[in-house]
């Protein structure tokens, strides 16, 4: 084997052909441009640290159009006025794979971001800086083709005149899109087919707090400004009251250092101890690196499906937005993730912005490193463990920000101040109701286009003080005595002047309007009906002299319980099957015009009196559905259809009659429309199947045993439980470590925590009355009030129904049972306690 001369070298060079690899690097068109953008702040960081700050940052944007992008013309530009570049500077910014000293205040994080965006952009990249010191301005051109072609990495950089207006920055430009048959053919055309009003929004969300007021600089996109992205959040003044928290605030601000730690300023390694060397690469430069956690966390003045999560920045640039696996799901210790919220309801709120500039990302910058101990630290403090009181140890609660949002806004279901929710107040039902999506979705569009009171919470409080509030009625004033009466009143409350008045129908004396008989002649002032009457019910015409239905028994003026404006006034909205403004691909490929549908729960549904049941009802308008529903019908609780199946089909039914000019096509069918439509509304709740059923159910226990705590029958109870219940109750006190915690447990009635949910639906069998008005929203009807015998039986049937979805739900558990009739009864029974529950 030869042996290799001491002044022999090896050019371990790569090959340029590498360079052009990188450009095939999976990457968003939007993301390759916030490469750019990155460099540009960067710049602006780099000035401020070097003590050279600039007073009027300002990053310019040009993206040309797709009419340009199909001709092969048009030029992808970002401008900035940092402090511009030497030659060095300028060589590293362009060489793949440099990462300088600081890699702890930069975005760029990894050099090859620049060389990645630009070669997935286009074939040639120029650059061009200057600095406000010099009389010139240095260009390199980066033609990629050129390179391979020659193989070599050598660049060109030339001294020229300053462009003309710029004093200090850098330019870069990307032109040459590349060609049919590339693989990065097309990626522009992606980019300049963004609507730019759509291209802006996204910039100003990932830049945020950069551009909001007192931010790190203006950016602007084809000219016109971006405006930085705010949430739609309650005031820090906005609070609830919850039992045993107190007062919790809509908005919680944080700036904690969790840890510190020395990093090495060569390769980022950590030093340990009182170490002086790195142990990686030796270098003795090292700074001190604060984990600070800051920004806040609050509720959203509106629920939704999806917008909702914190978003997690780094150096100014959102790496995740709306993060919610991190804070909503929680990992057991068989390292299984258990959604924690929403469960109550299929929509959230809680929403933040928390700024982790301590924590390495991934190199395309599209997530946090998850597996690194900085980032277990940030969450552990952000959301600590469990959300859920049930999972906590003894006398330890969660009280990180995350939970105590949780705690205080998991639920929306009483409108105005208890939820803090905008709500309105329906004077049929006598209780605060939800605003309707169309009256939010408004009050949004303004808090968008920052009109006073909107922009802030003053006009969204307003409904949410007012919703419990019944509409005050304007007095009137006796014209005699001036004594204030209700506008109700037909007779003064002070002088006895008849306010509303009506004559005798026999001697024409004056009477209030309501009276029955004259006291003046004697004669009753009730006419007398000289006609049949039509029963609204069942549609029978009756005797004149009936007061109750012949065919119903219905009493005369009884309302239809059907009729659509009754199912209107009684029915209680479900935010969770209803939806707005959403458009489904029909046959021909194109959507429909936006649709909303609104769901509600109505009781036994019968068109006919003395007929068949059904499950719905709906009504159809241009744009707008109503769909009324009979969730205990057997369709539902024996046969396993899902609701969500029946509006399917009333849309797919709607939308089928609407698109007549595609009748004959054979994807034009009811039952292939609301198929799409299943899918794109539920898809993803109704593929969970049986699985999810247990965890709603696991969940509805948790919240049952948590409003027990308190119950006086509990103590008693335990004695009651026979030796199979106690032997299941001591080996789940074993496997959580409390045994020895028993006999406090059964003082507090605490070990009903630990007991099955057989055991639970047996307590209630035995000891209902307590459960009312402490863990059911029902209250027992009192003998004084409807008599003992009408008592008793309202007693026996409210008991009766609670009882039987809780053996449901029980026995569900136990067996889990795979059957899709068993899986939707007890997901019936299930919604139903969760409905009236507490």
């Amino acid at each position: 084997m030869n042996e290799v001369a001491d002044d022999e070298v090896l050019d371990i060079t790569p090959d340029t052909k590498v360079l052009l690899a990188l450009t095939h690097t999976p990457l968003k068109p939007l993301d390759a441009l916030c490469e750019l953008i990155d460099n540009g702040i960067d710049a602006f960081r780099a000035a401020e640290i070097a003590g050279h700050r600039v007073r009027h940052p300002l990053l310019e944007i040009s993206v040309p159009g797709t009419t340009h992008v199909k001709r092969g013309e048009g030029i992808i530009r970002v401008i900035d006025n940092g402090a511009g570049l030497d030659r060095r500077g300028l060589a590293n910014t362009l060489r793949a794979g440099f990462s300088g000293k600081n890699r702890f205040d930069t975005l760029g994080l990894f050099g090859m971001g620049f060389n990645i965006a630009t070669g997935k952009m286009g074939q040639i990249t120029t650059v061009t800086t200057a600095r406000r010191e010099d009389n010139f301005a240095l260009k390199v051109v980066i033609d990629l083709p050129t390179l391979v072609k020659n193989r070599k990495f050598e660049v060109p950089v030339q001294e020229i005149d300053k462009p003309r207006g710029f004093d200090h920055g850098t330019i870069v430009e990307v032109s040459s899109w590349w060609p049919e048959g590339h693989p990065n053919a097309g990626f522009v055309a992606q980019l300049a087919s963004i609507p730019k009003g759509t291209l802006s929004s996204q910039i100003g969300r990932r830049y945020a707090s950069l551009l909001r007021e007192g931010g790190g600089a203006r950016v602007t996109l084809n000219q016109d400004l971006v405006e930085g992205f705010e949430h739609c959040v309650w005031s820090q003044e906005r609070s609830v009251e919850r039992q045993g928290w107190g007062l919790i605030p809509a908005r919680l601000d944080i700036d904690s250092v969790v840890a510190s730690q020395r990093r090495c300023l060569t390769d980022g390694s950590l030093l340990e101890g009182q170490s002086t060397e790195c142990l990686e690469c030796g270098g003795s430069e090292f700074r001190t690196v604060e984990e600070r956690i800051r920004g806040w966390v609050g509720i959203q003045r509106f629920d939704d499906n999806n917008k909702f999560g914190i978003d997690l920045v780094r150096n100014g640039r959102v790496i995740r937005v709306g993060e919610k696996d991190a804070f909503f799901n929680h990992v057991d210790e068989l390292g299984e993730a258990i959604k924690e919220y929403p469960t109550d309801q299929q929509t959230g709120r809680i929403v933040g912005e928390i700024h982790l500039d301590h924590i390495p990302v991934d190199f395309q910058k599209q997530d946090f490193q998850r597996s690194s101990e900085e980032w277990q630290r940030a969450v552990r403090f952000l959301r600590g463990g469990s959300l859920l009181p049930s999972n906590w140890p003894a006398g330890i609660r969660n009280e990180s920000p995350v939970s105590k949002l949780f705690q205080g806004y998991r639920k929306v279901r009483n409108y105005g101040r208890a939820d803090m929710y905008m709500g309105r107040y329906d004077e049929a039902a006598r209780k605060a109701v939800r605003v309707s999506r169309e009256i939010e979705a408004d009050f949004y569009r303004k808090f968008l286009a920052r009109e006073s009171g909107y922009v802030d919470d003053a006009r969204w409080w307003d409904l949410v003080e007012s919703a419990s509030v019944p509409p005050l009625l304007a007095m009137e004033e006796c014209v005699e005595c001036g004594f204030q009466n209700s506008p109700d009143d037909e007779v003064c409350g002070d002088c006895g002047r008849i306010l509303r008045s009506k004559p005798c129908i026999s001697c024409d004396a004056i009477l209030p309007r309501s009276a029955t008989l004259c006291p003046e002649c004697g004669n009753s002032q009730i006419p007398e009906v000289n006609e049949p009457w039509k029963c609204e019910v069942c549609s029978q015409q009756n005797d004149v002299s009936s007061d109750k239905c012949g065919k119903c028994d219905s009493l005369r003026g009884t309302e239809n319980p059907v009729a659509i404006e009754v199912l209107r006034r009684k029915g209680d909205l479900i935010p969770e099957l209803s939806f707005v403004g959403r458009s489904f691909v029909l046959a021909d490929l194109r959507r429909t015009e936006p649709l909303d549908v609104s769901v509600y729960r109505a009781g036994s549904l019968k068109p006919v009196f003395d007929g068949p049941a059904i499950p719905s009802i709906t009504v159809r308008s241009m744009g707008k559905i109503e769909v009324f529903l009979d969730s205990s019908h057997l369709i539902f609780s024996q046969l396993g259809v899902n609701v969500e199946e029946i509006i399917a089909v009333e849309v797919a039914q709607y939308l089928y009659n609407v698109r007549t000019d595609l009748s004959g096509k054979p994807a034009h069918s009811v039952g292939n429309i609301a198929s799409q439509v299943l899918m794109d509304i539920w898809g993803e709740q109704l593929s969970h199947g049986a699985a999810r059923v247990t965890d709603e159910i696991q969940t509805l226990f948790e919240r049952i045993t948590d409003r027990l705590e308190s119950n006086s029958d509990a103590v008693d109870y335990y004695d009651d439980l026979d030796q199979f219940d106690q032997r299941e109750l001591a080996d789940r006190l074993i496997s959580a470590g409390k045994l020895d915690e028993l006999t406090n447990l059964k003082m507090s009635g605490r070990y009903l925590r630990f007991c099955s949910p057989g055991v639970i639906s047996k307590f209630f069998r035995r000891k209902p009355d307590a459960w009312f008005g402490s863990v059911w929203l029902d209250r027992l009807p009192e003998a004084s009030d409807v008599g003992e015998t009408a008592a008793q039986n309202a007693r026996d049937q409210l008991v009766g129904n609670f009882s039987r979805c809780l053996e449901d739900c029980a026995a569900y558990l136990r067996f889990r049972y795979s059957d899709p009739l068993i899986v939707s009864r007890a997901g019936i029974s299930r919604e139903f306690l969760e409905n009236h529950l507490l």
